[in-house]
């Protein structure tokens, strides 16, 4: 009679349950559908477009006093069916402005009085950025261009731009100077905003931790530094006979053929009094097509290893790998290594996708921070430490940089991959470490506190203060728990075909939540609201607990209640009076019809102690309902 009652509240919540699946759709996503530029089976629609913008930029660094002084011209084209009356410009070092918007404090040594515009010429015409009569408003980080004739569909519009600023010394998050004469720089050159389908101008403030939502774009870069300086960047080095050493460029064409480690400037280079590169100052010229960003470094001190491996089976396809670091950083001698294996992996095994750009180097400098083919790592003392933020980075290079992520609004399309894409590579890479372990007790600390906000918020609407657990956890580790639930819900090769398919469908252009939703959706010929919706949608927070459990002389049932909202697996484990152990394992798709209880069914003609639920892999944030004893 318990069990039948039992069963029947069960079955009655799972029909309360089930009838209210259905995901909420925004207005803008209903007219981008009815537009024709998204559709609802996931694929991009038949109106789908995408501006982009060329750039041609000089830029002059002074490593010593960090002034950085650049020129650009730049092209943008309008593929939008609408008539732009704006540009809008990302001037991201004004984050370093005295009285802007900051989610990190800044050295008071580090702010200024705004980044230093000596030119803005649209169209040919001057832009004065002063008095009333001023068509530009700058705003936080961004610089709002009325323009004088307005921008038709279908053409483009070039500006130019010539500006300066100091690159900071101490507040060095994700880019700066890391020593006297090391510096990486990143978010450093007018950049025109994404313009799109969905909400039009990206208009956001950069306030430290919002990324990326760029278009894809082609960039040709000259940055000039003095003698002795080398320079890494997005692109493809076009001069390395002008700017190398004649030895240096010997190492560096074997490098470029080599898939073993080779050391291009190794510590004796640095004791002897030849010269490393050509006499000074140095033009180094760079060329990138169809990428979101440029990012570069430069040191006169720093040590290079280069290799190379083909990510295609053809064989046409071949990334050429660096890893540039300080001697003293141990564990960054084997990075090169480590990227390698990164590459062969995200090419070969998940997603198999073979690597999108030609380049990668990864450059010892703080923190975890990608950019297109560059990554910026602080060294680490630990290992698995070393091999989680190079693998984690580069898998940054598929999302957001080979799909256009808009992660600024959503974090978790690009942050939670990159999280859970490489579960197997670091696992493999760093023995006795357990990524997923690591971030399923991390998501369990934030899950169900009122902290824990439902992913389809953009996270630009609840704020992205790192030192708030909202914006780590719903970018890194709810996100990753909940791409790894889907895993288990799919299997591994079918979860594999929806994510390739996904990267096909969006590569090169801006995917949204609803497109992931769809294209899985479609791609597993199923309904997933029931999914979708506690997960991404929805409050709510994973726990499981035994009900009930009734031996019987052939058979031991076991009752399961979801006592929380999020649907997980059920991994059980059996101990009998005779000490043997049994375990029994159901994917989540035992919660699909969106009942509250699942009852599992055991054969056994043993005596059962005890039956509780126990993984590592699966959160739960109350374990006192796991355990259930039978009294013999």
């Amino acid at each position: 009679m318990r069990t039948t009652f039992i069963l029947m509240v069960l079955l009655l919540c799972s029909r309360m349950l089930f009838s209210k699946n259905t995901l909420f759709v925004p207005l803008n996503i209903q007219q981008a559908i009815k537009h024709g530029t998204r559709s609802e089976d996931g694929r991009p629609g038949p109106d789908y477009w995408i501006n982009h913008t060329d750039y041609t930029i000089q830029v002059d660094l002074n490593p010593r006093t960090r002034l950085l002084k650049g020129h650009e011209i730049f092209t943008y084209f309008n593929n939008s069916p609408d008539t732009l009356r704006h540009l809008v410009l990302r001037i991201y070092q004004d984050n370093r402005k005295l009285g802007n918007a900051r989610d990190w404090p800044i050295d008071p040594s580090d702010l200024h009085e705004g980044v230093d515009i000596d030119q803005l010429k649209i169209g040919g015409q001057d832009y004065s950025m002063e008095g009333e009569k001023s068509r530009v408003e700058r705003t936080g980080t961004n610089m709002f261009i009325k323009l004088r004739d307005p921008l038709s569909p279908g053409s483009h519009i070039s500006g130019e731009v010539a500006w300066q600023y100091i690159i900071s010394r101490k507040s060095n998050i994700r880019n700066g100077a890391y020593d006297s004469t090391s510096i990486f720089v990143g978010y450093w050159y007018p950049q025109v905003a994404v313009y799109d389908d969905i909400d039009g101008w990206d208009g956001y403030n950069y306030s430290g931790v919002q990324e990326f939502y760029n278009d894809f774009n082609n960039y040709d870069v000259k940055i000039t530094v003095p003698q002795g300086f080398m320079v890494w960047s997005t692109g493809i080095l076009q001069n390395a006979d002008a700017v190398l050493a004649e030895k240096i460029a010997k190492r560096y064409k074997q490098g470029l053929q080599s898939d073993e480690i080779e050391h291009i400037i190794s510590e004796k280079d640095y004791t002897k009094s030849d010269r490393l590169t050509a006499p000074g100052p140095l033009v180094w010229h760079f060329k990138a097509e169809q990428v979101p960003d440029v990012a570069f470094a430069t040191s006169n001190h720093y040590l290079w290893d280069m290799t190379g491996t083909v990510v295609d089976s053809a064989g046409r396809n071949r990334v050429v790998i660096s890893a540039v670091y300080k001697s003293a950083d141990k564990n960054f001698h084997n990075v090169a290594q480590i990227a390698k294996e990164s590459i062969d992996y995200y090419s070969k095994e998940l997603p198999g996708v073979p690597f999108p750009f030609p380049r990668l180097t990864v450059f010892d400098g703080k923190g975890g921070m990608e950019y297109p083919m560059m990554v910026n790592e602080g060294a680490s003392s630990r290992w698995a430490g070393t091999v989680h933020v190079t693998s984690h980075e580069i898998c940054h290079s598929y999302f957001p940089f080979f799909m256009g992520i808009n992660e600024r609004k959503y974090a978790w399309m690009d942050e939670g991959w990159a999280t859970v894409i490489p579960y197997d590579l670091q696992s493999r890479l760093s023995t006795g470490y357990d990524p997923v372990k690591r971030t399923i007790i991390t998501y369990e600390s934030v899950a169900g506190s009122e902290m824990d906000l439902p992913m389809i918020v953009p996270t630009i609407v609840y704020g992205s203060n790192s030192f708030r657990p909202s914006y780590r956890n719903e970018a890194y580790n709810r996100s990753g728990t909940a791409y790894l639930m889907l895993q288990d819900l799919f299997g591994k090769k079918l979860f594999k075909k929806a994510l390739k398919e996904y990267i096909n469908r969006w590569h090169g252009k801006h995917p949204g939540p609803f497109d992931f939703f769809n294209t899985f959706s479609e791609v597993s010929g199923r309904n997933l609201d029931w999914f979708w919706k506690p997960w991404f949608f929805d409050f709510g927070y994973p726990d499981l607990g035994i009900e009930d459990v009734i031996q019987k002389k052939n058979k031991v049932i076991i009752l399961i209640k979801k006592v929380g909202e999020l649907p997980i697996p059920v991994h059980l484990i059996l101990i009998y009076s005779d000490g043997s152990e049994q375990t029994i394992d159901r994917n989540l798709d035992g919660w699909s019809s969106g009942q509250a209880g699942i009852m599992l069914t055991v054969s056994t003609k043993k005596k059962v102690k005890s039956v509780k639920l126990s993984s590592p892999h699966i959160p739960d944030v109350n374990t006192e309902n796991n355990i259930f004893k039978i009294n013999q």
